[in-house]
């Protein structure tokens, strides 16, 4: 294929014409990877190049192993020779996938396709000195890759998840953890400079809202919101397969909404904010002072269970498992939770107006009460018109949806058929390249 001739001199012609065929083997590339596998004339026409173009292209990808041919496709009835499918070489590869969360780092490799091939996970202390974090960080790493044998020549990048906003603009934190002023300082810069590959950045909600739609219950859905509910609450949005940032990188942050104007004072500096009341600590403290249940049965008390325990000592799978032996405070904490995230997702729906609101955490994996009150409360104050057709639905990932999403950006940012690649020709593909 040649440039389309617009009068640039013969020098632009040349930038254009390598320009198009890298986009070329990019479409024929993602087209195996996405939609494979796939004969050589089915490429063809999903990409709209000549039969000719697309041999070649196959014909160098086969050489540089990005691909491989094989297993046969039935021949037409009429018969003739039968097409070999074309796959993408998806172990040529692995990827680097990272949550750090304030106490834990999970720390997982996948291939090319974003299957898991190695997990591992160890307290963390995120709320440590920058450089001390960082240098904490850096030796996990260096343990991790020891201990699955793998050689840095094999990893095409690292992806983190961090617990907190990360301005896009900057790719520094914008809520620091602790006591530390993380300003100025790039995690990102920092671990590429450590291991020489590419290091892709992100807040953990975008992260696992991402996974959820390539691999988990929002694969079918081109727009959702995800939200996270464990300490804190966090949200992504899906817009066209694709993270939706905004303008610094903060969109989503549902746990941020202020839902009570008097209410607990929030990490971010306010009072009321959604995770102030209905994250994971906020439901214990709720469950064992049985403020809830007061509201209901002012006369009522807190089983001697919960009343008697140290806070310290529970985890949410406490509450969840007390609720389900039928202890009140328990149930009705959740339930709380539930409605005051149920009016949070509302927000979202009426603003938003997505195809489906996937909620995580062990809450809604492991527990009842909480999802129903959510769909009940967001019922409500929805607008009737559009309620009907939104879906509230449980995540499918879990614990590595985060890490898992980290691998998937270095994934995408390395197949990526960016502007400069992306000429005319062929607009409906570069307009949507995970379709």
């Amino acid at each position: 294929m040649i440039a389309r001739d617009t009068g640039k001199d013969a020098l632009q012609q040349g930038a254009d014409y390598r320009t198009l065929r890298e986009y070329n083997h990019l479409l024929v590339l993602n087209s195996v990877r996405l939609q494979g596998p796939a004969a050589r004339v089915a490429l063809a026409q999903l990409t709209g190049l000549s039969k000719t173009t697309v041999s070649s292209i196959i014909d160098q990808l086969l050489q540089d192993n990005l691909v491989t041919e094989g297993d046969f496709i039935d021949a037409p009835a009429s018969g003739g020779r039968r097409p070999i499918l074309v796959q993408f070489n998806e172990d040529i590869g692995l990827v680097l996938g990272i949550e750090i969360r304030y106490s834990t780092l999970t720390l997982i490799t996948t291939n090319l396709a974003g299957q898991v091939k190695s997990v591992w996970n160890e307290p963390f202390d995120f709320t440590t000195p920058p450089q001390t974090c960082l240098a904490m960080l850096a030796a996990a790493i260096r343990i991790f890759m020891a201990r699955a044998d793998l050689q840095w020549d094999h990893i095409l990048g690292i992806g983190v998840g961090l617990t907190v906003p990360i301005d896009t603009r900057t790719r520094t934190l914008l809520f620091p953890p602790g006591a530390y002023s993380w300003d100025g300082i790039d995690i990102a810069a920092f671990l590429s400079q450590q291991f020489q590959v590419p290091v892709y950045v992100d807040n953990n909600a975008n992260m696992a809202a991402l996974s959820e739609g390539r691999y988990g219950t929002g694969k079918p859905f081109s727009d959702f919101v995800y939200i996270t509910i464990g300490k804190g609450i966090g949200g992504g949005l899906i817009r066209n397969h694709q993270i939706y940032h905004g303008a610094m990188g903060t969109a989503g942050e549902i746990g941020h909404l202020q839902l009570v104007g008097d209410g607990p004072l929030c990490i971010c500096g306010k009072h009321g904010c959604l995770e102030t009341l209905a994250d994971n600590g906020a439901i214990i403290d709720d469950a064992c002072a049985g403020r809830s249940l007061a509201r209901v049965a002012p006369r009522a008390g807190v089983s001697s269970r919960l009343a008697n325990a140290d806070i310290e000592d529970l985890d949410i799978n406490d509450i969840i498992h007390a609720a389900e032996s039928g202890e009140m405070s328990a149930r009705l904490a959740l339930q709380q939770a539930g409605r005051y995230i149920g009016a949070a997702v509302a927000i979202m729906i009426n603003l938003l107006n997505p195809e489906v609101v996937i909620l995580e955490g062990a809450t809604v994996r492991t527990g009842r009460y909480l999802l129903e009150a959510v769909q009940e409360e967001s019922a409500r104050h929805t607008l009737p018109a559009i309620w009907p057709a939104t879906k509230i639905i449980a995540g499918q990932l879990g614990d590595l949806a985060v890490a898992l999403g980290a691998a998937t950006v270095v994934i995408d940012a390395a197949f990526a058929i960016t502007p400069a690649t992306a000429l005319a020709e062929y607009p409906q593909q570069v307009n949507n390249p995970t379709a």
